[in-house]
């Protein structure tokens, strides 16, 4: 629903995204084939020497090449996520404006700030990283298994158990994270009700010498926030390192 906001030329840069990270790919999966081979001529007993540059000349200007197409398909994922971004906030905006009565009092000022600060805010994040991650997974995968089913089938069955391991990993941490992501948006709520609230009656408050009472009903909901997102944030946190020692776990049983 939401990408249905994006423009047509946004829609161009993402297609140009799509063939820029498949030539990051490519140049990323040049580079070990390199190195096999610089290393197969080091364990033969006459070495040629200019194989050995030509390969590491390679490797250089894939690792090279694949920085610059990175730094490229990272500026446009930014544009386009920026411009989705700004376009929703209009849209809202001119939906906001739009309402009756009976409709704002559906809807309290500090939900309105959080929809169109911090859930735009996430959505532009989502975007940006979605377009590298979302596009690249899939054309490497592909691309790995493709290059390593001709070669060795031990190869072939590890790789298979680590994309299930990884995606089994994913899949709970998922389940985890997804139910407190939903709960921080109406924390997040809390929290800017209850410091509008203090700002707008803020003589009232000192008037009544209840200071304390309302820095401890904030302290209350910003800690209650602050937990949650923490627990969250943890087990993201996690998540590339286990990916990590299963991908090499399981490539190292081969050696076994």
């Amino acid at each position: 629903m939401i990408l249905k906001y994006l423009k047509a030329r946004d829609w161009a840069m993402v297609a140009a995204c799509a063939v820029l990270i498949a030539i990051m790919v490519y140049l990323e999966l040049e580079i070990p084939g390199y190195m096999s081979s610089i290393t197969t001529q080091l364990n033969l007993p006459n070495t040629d020497l200019d194989l050995i540059y030509h390969d590491g000349g390679m490797m250089i200007l894939c690792a090279f090449g694949s920085l610059v197409v990175s730094i490229a398909v990272g500026f446009m994922a930014a544009l386009i996520a920026a411009s989705l971004a700004r376009t929703l906030r209009e849209k809202e905006f001119d939906r906001v404006q739009s309402f009756s009565s009976e409709e704002m009092n559906r809807f309290s000022t500090s939900s309105l700030i959080t929809r169109s600060t911090n859930d735009i805010t996430q959505i532009q994040m989502t975007v940006a990283m979605g377009l590298m991650i979302v596009i690249r997974a899939p054309i490497m995968a592909v691309w790995a298994v493709m290059k390593i089913a001709d070669k060795n089938w031990e190869w072939s069955v590890v790789t298979a158990a680590a994309v299930v391991v990884v995606l089994l990993t994913i899949g709970i941490v998922m389940l985890y994270v997804v139910p407190r992501f939903k709960r921080i948006q109406g924390l997040t709520d809390n929290v800017n009700r209850i410091t509008r609230e203090n700002l707008s009656g803020i003589r009232v408050v000192r008037a009544y010498n209840a200071e304390g009472y309302q820095e401890g009903k904030f302290d209350g909901a910003n800690s209650e926030l602050t937990d949650v997102n923490l627990s969250a944030n943890r087990a993201l946190a996690g998540l590339m390192p286990v990916m990590m020692l299963v991908m090499n776990g399981l490539s190292l049983a081969i050696y076994w």
